[in-house]
């Protein structure tokens, strides 16, 4: 069993690691693959996923696009609560 040590670095408002060459090739994760993350005994345990996602074009994300932006709905927030200005 290979071992190393990597950093935990702040991503967003959740944490991440990089995955060392050697493990990706030896597991065979890409750029793309998805993984399980899972919990067991206070051990991080990430495994490659059978499941896939399915790359799909843009242009067939847009193909029912009629190209005129939605218009914005308008939200009621309610009034002040606090020491807001308006």
């Amino acid at each position: 069993m290979m071992t190393k040590i990597v950093s935990v670095n702040r991503w967003g408002n959740g944490l991440g690691i990089r995955l060392p060459k050697e493990f990706i090739d030896k597991v065979g994760i890409t750029e793309t693959s998805r993984v399980e993350v899972s919990e067991a005994d206070g051990r991080l345990v990430i495994v490659r996923s059978k499941e896939t996602r399915k790359h799909i074009p843009l242009a067939e994300r847009l193909k029912d696009w009629n190209g005129v932006p939605a218009e914005p709905e308008d939200i009621d927030w309610g009034g002040p609560v606090g020491a807001e200005e308006w």
